[in-house]
């Protein structure tokens, strides 16, 4: 559909601002179980959702069949839709900035190899992590790649689009011994094929199922704790939206009011980087178009701004952080985090067990979603983990619960990790905290 047609025609009809945001993406799905492939599909969308201001009402309309035909329909329906409105709200087709960040070129290899290459990837393997240990008797692989592209253009003269593709390979496996069956599975994002570690990957998967067999419970009570980068990053991701200037508008935030005061402790530092080289994916504008900056959320224990898109960012009288992003192309803009993370400390993961010498190190959490309050920052999620005794990782432990709050929590931490890892929009490295409450047996 060509852009100068569409708002000619707009015009036209009456409708004063147009706007088209059109997403493309293609790539291929690849999963395997026990060595056998159960399934191998590509994908190819096209779509557009397309906002139109008609008598002072905006509208959106969502089209998969983004053609020069469509265009009348999609006129009628922006104004159909705008004649039912009656919204009170401030709303934004978005001009532009002046400039846009440079994001840096990613090398793939991924054309380099063949469909039957990549389900090869998944073949060897499977085959490695049956070589790790007796125990293993099942096995998943799976390798997704994608690639995605958004163009928004509209009549106010934005005119942005931005480019990625990634994939990741995923191993799991099933143990049984003494009949206990215990699970694990890591996955690791993928530049360059050539440069993936099969090995490294399949030890990771067999060694966290084989590691936890014969955990058992421990008394409730109050332990110093290391909490895994892993656990650390799924609470920065839970909580991610207390950072929302949205949310705290709505009172669902703990942060309400508290820009410039020190929330966490003077070891935490908070930021969001649209840019960040190591993330998955980089963000030179937002799904409003607005032009993304590197930010520093919490600094020093320092709450120092909240994320907004166009619509908060008016209402409290301030710039878009741009971090307004919609959760499908046919859903309206909300706000998130685009590469949030913890920065890393000094200390070895090691180094910190030696410091605790007796606790409990926490390497997973389940719940997160159901065992969280952003209102409140409390959370009480299932775990399991190892316990720390003369300053080493001994024995397994499971079903125990840890419970307190986030500002708790990053209030009391001890140690800040050197062991940082990004995965999937958020990175963290451990953390030692002087005191959890722990629900045992």
């Amino acid at each position: 559909m060509k852009f100068e047609t569409l708002k000619t025609a707009a015009f036209k009809a009456g409708i004063t601002e147009i706007e088209v945001y059109e997403s493309t993406s293609n790539g291929i799905g690849i999963s395997m179980f026990n060595g056998v492939v159960e399934n191998n599909t590509s994908h190819q969308t096209h779509v557009c959702a397309i906002r139109g201001v008609y008598k002072n009402q905006i509208a959106m309309v969502y089209e998969e069949n983004c053609s020069d035909e469509m265009i009348p329909s999609i006129i009628e329906r922006l104004k159909d839709n705008c004649s039912i409105k009656n919204q009170k709200d401030p709303f934004f087709i978005y001009k532009g900035d002046a400039t846009y960040p440079v994001l840096r070129d990613v090398i793939h290899d991924y054309d380099d190899y063949t469909l039957e290459d990549k389900v090869d990837l998944c073949s060897k393997l499977d085959t490695l992590m049956r070589k790790k240990d007796a125990s293993v008797q099942m096995t998943e692989c799976s390798y997704s790649e994608a690639e995605e592209k958004v163009h928004i253009e509209n009549s106010n003269g934005l005119n942005v689009e931005r480019h990625s593709r990634y994939a990741f390979l995923v191993a799991e496996a099933i143990c049984v011994q003494n009949g206990e069956t215990k699970t694990n599975y890591e996955y690791t994002r993928c530049n360059t094929l050539k440069d993936i570690d099969l090995d490294a990957l399949a030890t990771e998967a067999v060694t966290g199922a084989v590691a936890s067999f014969g955990a058992e419970s421990i008394s409730s009570g109050t332990y110093p704790v290391v909490l895994d980068k892993k656990v650390v990053s799924s609470l920065l991701d839970a909580f991610s939206n207390i950072f929302s200037a949205n949310s705290v508008l709505k009172n669902m935030s703990f942060l309400k009011d508290k820009l410039g005061e020190e929330v966490f402790g003077k070891n935490i530092t908070l930021i969001d980087d649209p840019l960040f080289w190591e993330a998955q994916q980089q963000y030179s504008f937002d799904d409003e178009g607005v032009a993304t900056c590197t930010k520093a959320v919490v600094e020093n224990g320092v709450l120092k701004t909240y994320l907004h898109n166009l619509k908060t960012a008016a209402m409290m009288q301030v710039k878009s952080t741009g971090n307004g992003f919609k959760n499908s192309v046919n859903s309206s803009v909300d706000i998130q985090p685009a590469n949030l993370y913890l920065k890393a400390g000094d200390t070895s993961l090691e180094e910190m067990f030696k410091q605790l010498q007796n606790g409990v190190y926490i390497t997973s959490v389940a719940g997160l979603h159901a065992g969280l309050n952003p209102i409140s920052g409390s959370f009480n999620l299932q775990s399991s983990g190892f316990l720390i005794e003369n300053g080493r990782k001994t024995k397994p432990v499971t079903l125990i619960i840890i419970s307190g709050t986030l500002q708790e929590l990053l209030n009391n931490v001890s140690y800040v990790g050197n062991d940082f890892e990004f995965k999937r929009g958020v990175g963290a490295p451990s953390l030692a905290i002087k005191s959890m409450a722990i629900s045992g047996k």
